[in-house]
């Protein structure tokens, strides 16, 4: 079986440490550049009517909720382009959590913290390995805990969230530490509209958290 070592945490923090790497969307974060927006606003109309009077309409929206932003990030990718109020660059690793931070998610999930996911912890706060954007903090993981006993996987209330679960990565698919098993369980909110049974929405994806970080340190 796959154990969270020394070794492997090594290799982990070392991978964590590149700006370029240490999440999903890093390398692409790394190559945006601040602009004014009514430079991307040009550049979204260029690419069609459409794209541009939807960046038009968030920038209203923003406007309404009192944030009139005059610099954007703005990446280009090989299809497409896009815009986002984060700084330019990928988002800096964290301190590890505080014992306080732990002891809030513990009193949430109502049970000890395993000792690996602590041990993996300390390499930061989240923000690296699996995920778009890495791994979520431990705030968000029990924020996320909270919302979805409230309203299920799917965010409708149609499915139930196992009291055992807490949510630690978000990619196409969402992904979750059973507690009881140590086991890595996806869950996909679309399940609907990609043909699944309600009691199909979740899976095994990884027998232990070691083997899904040794998974992440496989990926280019």
């Amino acid at each position: 079986m796959t154990e969270m070592t020394d070794e492997l945490l090594a290799h982990i923090a070392e991978r964590a440490a590149d700006p370029n790497r240490r999440y999903m969307t890093a390398a692409e974060d790394q190559t945006a550049v601040e602009l004014p927006t009514e430079e991307i606003r040009r550049r979204f109309d260029e690419v069609d009517d459409t794209a541009g009077d939807a960046f038009r309409a968030m920038q209203d929206k923003m406007r309404e909720w009192g944030f009139d932003i005059r610099k954007m990030s703005f990446v280009e990718r090989d299809d497409s382009i896009g815009a986002s109020t984060k700084p330019p660059g990928s988002a800096p690793l964290a301190a590890p959590p505080s014992e306080s931070d732990w002891a809030r998610l513990e009193q949430i999930v109502e049970r000890p913290v395993p000792e690996e996911l602590r041990r993996l912890y300390s390499i930061s706060d989240g923000g690296f390995g699996p995920g778009f954007t890495g791994l979520n903090t431990v705030q968000q993981i029990g924020a996320f805990c909270e919302d979805l006993r409230r309203r299920g996987p799917d965010y409708c209330g149609t499915i139930a969230y196992p009291d055992s679960f807490i949510p630690i990565a978000s990619e196409t698919l969402d992904y979750h530490y059973d507690l009881d098993t140590g086991r890595i369980i996806s869950s996909n909110q679309d399940w609907d509209n990609d043909g699944l049974e309600a009691e199909d929405i979740y899976d095994i994806a990884f027998q232990n958290l070691a083997a899904m970080m040794e998974d992440w340190l496989q990926r280019s």
